[in-house]
């Protein structure tokens, strides 16, 4: 019996497919089947074109993200270690600070920074402690002014078998130790000096998740500070790993996961803040000043 070409090449094909190498790879990232339009042209205004959502983020990607999405070159680091990509924004949630310098008028922007990382997971599997493909916990809500000065909010619940120490931070709790029961935890050496070697216990708050959010990435949501970085540290180190206190000292007993937000984002993070931190300065200087009018004006 003779064998078409075709047929012989659509068997061979098939054949590749089932091959470990082939499988593994279909796990890998996947363009979004809605995207209709690269995200540079989503982004760029033309004359006659229809109004579009302005992006807030500052972005940090590798060349593939930023093929499958067609994001600007600009935002690229080939080196980015255990993420795929990370977004980091300046949230206004809506309220005020009011009452600064003792009048009702003089209100000030409550602000939250936010970043989200997007990890492949057929590479980097994540610990999770929950079957559940989403979750996102409310950090700000109308309960914010139900509840008694001091009170955090209802904390969200963690797994019914982790073991997980109450700090008192309002997140979610999506990773565990299979093993121990641990609890596992995001944290940063942001804040503490180089090669410091005990970086505590505390996690960083995690607002929300999404597992195959996109191209079968996870995206998570962090809480990432509107501080300005750490001048003297070039890149931040994040690390999922379990913990647990031995008097003053910190034992962290596994190390599930690592990434690296890499020094040419943290400083694009900077000249942001450095925008706010300017209005900011300028609006204290302004109460300071009637402040200032105030005393003058009074009796002595």
């Amino acid at each position: 019996m003779k064998v078409s070409k075709t047929l012989y090449v659509s068997l061979a094909f098939l054949g590749m497919l089932a091959m470990p190498g082939i499988a593994q790879a279909d796990n890998a990232m996947q363009p979004p089947k809605d995207l209709s339009k690269p995200y540079v042209e989503r982004q760029s205004w033309k004359e006659g074109k229809q109004s579009f959502y302005k992006d807030n983020n500052i972005w940090v990607y590798t060349p593939t993200f930023a093929k499958i999405f067609g994001m600007p070159p600009e935002n690229i680091f080939p080196d980015l270690k255990g993420i795929e990509a990370a977004a980091y924004r300046i949230e206004d949630p809506g309220y005020r600070l009011c009452g600064m310098g003792g009048k009702k008028e003089n209100c000030m922007t409550q602000y939250r920074c936010v970043t989200d990382i997007y990890i492949d997971e057929s590479k980097y599997p994540l610990p999770w402690a929950t079957e559940q493909l989403a979750d996102w916990h409310p950090y700000y809500s109308s309960v914010h002014w139900l509840e008694r000065p001091g009170e955090i909010g209802a904390i969200p619940k963690a797994h019914e078998n982790m073991n997980y120490r109450a700090d008192g931070f309002s997140t979610l709790h999506p990773f565990i130790d299979s093993q121990t029961q641990d609890e596992v935890f995001v944290g940063h050496n942001g804040n503490v000096p180089e090669n410091y070697p005990d970086w505590g216990c505390g996690g960083g708050v995690i607002y929300g998740y999404k597992r195959e959010a996109i191209a079968r990435l996870t995206m998570i949501s962090l809480d990432y500070g509107c501080m300005s970085r750490n001048s003297e540290k070039k890149n931040v180190t994040f690390k999922l790993r379990s913990c647990k206190k031995d008097g003053y000292k910190s034992l962290q007993n596994k190390l599930f996961h690592e990434f690296v937000l890499p020094d040419v984002f943290e400083r694009k993070i900077d000249v942001h803040l450095r925008e706010k931190q300017e209005r900011d300065k300028a609006y204290y200087l302004q109460i300071l000043n009637q402040l200032n009018d105030k005393q003058q004006k009074s009796p002595r």
